[in-house]
């Protein structure tokens, strides 16, 4: 039995390209094999979305399915034998039926269609020999190039397959939130047709990543790591503050719960790890140089040059 292909999609024949580009990734999402990996009956309806997005999707093809209905396929070959417009897909779907163009009324085989193939007899020989051939499947592979913001977001992708002679189909791919570096997603748009597609996460200046985790390099000046202070740390959706307390080493990494990336095919989020990376001064001034040696001789237990000063300058006091 065919299906309404607007009632698949859940909008009314008047709905516009958009309301159906909405509806239709509202229902993949809901119906996508990577969602209900277990559930068969959602992905023979997920197959029936995407080819009800192929027909009413696509505008030349919703004028022919509005006016034809499921012989829509046929629209050119009823145009040119006379065919008024068919009943309204919106109401039905019926169209135009093929034995009646080619001569086969109701319980009628003589002269029909089905008598190219020999008549009753040979008729049901060849649907027996259909029916025993496997259909050839053509399949399509290709790759969908993703940043870490479409990885953290979602996103879709709308691609044409075709081969050569033929007429390209153009087909609505939903990538999931969290998907991995090299996730493959498969389609079956219909029993003919397998598409799989290789997801390439490029890479991404500000984090490295570790499944639904991320890393970043924090850079700091040393005055901060020793006595401690306030950075900026980014994130998937901005800048955070992140408290640094004093005596922070180098390489140290502060974990920061749920700012990393969607977990696939699960609920939360990965952890973003913050590591500190102590920046040293390229230069420094004769002031600074000096203040960093007495720093070095405080931590070393010796006197400082300004305290053996003092105590010199003190012996050579006259005595009263």
């Amino acid at each position: 039995m065919a299906h309404n292909y607007y009632e698949l999609l859940g909008v009314n024949q008047s709905a516009s390209d958009k309301e159906i580009k909405t509806a239709y990734r509202r229902m993949a999402r809901k119906l996508h094999p990577d969602v209900n990996p277990d559930n068969e009956r959602a992905q023979v309806l997920f197959k029936k979305v995407n080819e009800a997005y192929e027909v009413v999707g696509d505008p030349n093809r919703r004028k022919d399915y509005d006016q034809f209905g499921d012989n829509w396929k046929h629209a050119d070959q009823m145009r040119n034998m006379g065919g008024g417009r068919g009943r309204s897909a919106g109401r039905g779907g019926g169209g135009i039926n093929l034995n009646d163009l080619f001569g086969g009324g109701r319980g009628q085989s003589a002269g029909g269609f089905a008598d190219m193939f020999g008549g009753a007899g040979g008729r049901a020989q060849h649907q027996q020999q259909q029916s025993q051939r496997p259909p050839e499947i053509v399949k399509h592979k290709g790759t969908i190039d993703v940043s870490l913001d479409e990885v953290y977001a979602g996103t879709s992708r709308r691609i044409s397959i075709g081969t050569s002679g033929t007429s390209k189909r153009n087909l609505e791919v939903d990538v999931p939130k969290g998907v991995l570096d090299g996730k493959k997603i498969r389609l079956r748009p219909d029993a003919k047709t397998e598409v799989t597609l290789t997801v390439k996460v490029r890479p991404d200046k500000r984090f490295s990543r570790e499944g639904a985790n991320l890393r970043a390099d924090i850079n700091i000046p040393l005055f901060d790591a020793i006595l401690g202070g306030e950075v900026e740390v980014p994130t998937m959706t901005g800048r955070i503050a992140l408290n640094i307390p004093a005596g922070t080493q180098n390489g140290r990494s502060f974990n920061i719960k749920g700012r990393g990336l969607p977990k696939a095919n699960s609920d939360g989020s990965g952890d973003l790890y913050a590591t500190i990376k102590v920046r040293l001064p390229d230069t420094l001034s004769d002031e600074e140089k000096r203040l960093y040696s007495q720093l070095r001789d405080i931590r070393n237990g010796r006197p400082s040059h300004d305290d053996l000063i003092d105590v010199l300058n003190h012996k050579e006091e006259p005595a009263e």
